[in-house]
């Protein structure tokens, strides 16, 4: 992928008073039904129907302030982006809210970046320990997930072990992104 393609990648050549070219987006591919509706509504229907949130929209005034002691802005933003749900009209019949304790047929591999602006590493440490048997692997990046903003081949080898055949990686390992931010 082109460096300047990426959000990082723009903002580095800014940062050097280089201002990228603009980008070419190829033409959306053809769509088997010609009217479907891609509206912010089917995220919903998933968030609201599987998650427990409260049904109070006066709820979230108090706990924006919670989440945002604990996570900053992106706390407040994810306690009001889920305030559509305090009215959302259906909940999920078979929603599974606990406990995280209970023993799973195989491992869990969690995977914190440690600087994440959106999902704390905190709580990818939190988390791993709530979890019956789970195992922590840390990437020491930066941006939201080590799934595609990182580029670490350490990342996607174990990524690849785990899900190919549940091999997790050693006790405390870190793994470091390919490139370094803005270098």
């Amino acid at each position: 992928m082109d460096r300047c393609l990426t959000p990082a990648g723009r903002l580095q050549e800014l940062s050097q008073g280089r201002a990228p070219e603009p980008q070419a987006y190829p033409p959306p591919p053809p769509v088997a039904e010609p009217n479907p509706y891609l509206g912010d509504e089917q995220a919903a229907a998933v968030w609201c129907s599987d998650s427990p949130n409260p049904r109070d929209p006066a709820a979230y005034h108090g706990l924006e302030e919670a989440s945002a002691r604990r996570a900053g802005d992106a706390g407040r933003f994810w306690t009001w982006a889920a305030e559509a749900c305090a009215t959302w009209p259906a909940r999920s019949a078979a929603g599974y809210d606990g406990p995280w304790n209970t023993p799973t047929a195989r491992p869990v591999l969690v995977i914190g970046t440690r600087y994440d602006p959106s999902t704390p590493y905190a709580g990818a440490q939190a988390m791993a320990g709530e979890l019956s048997d789970a195992r922590l692997l840390t990437n020491d990046g930066y941006g939201h997930t080590a799934l595609f903003n990182n580029g670490s081949r350490c990342i996607s080898g174990y990524e690849s072990r785990y899900l190919v055949d549940g091999t997790l990686p050693p006790l405390g390992t870190v793994c470091r992104p390919d490139r370094i931010p803005f270098s």
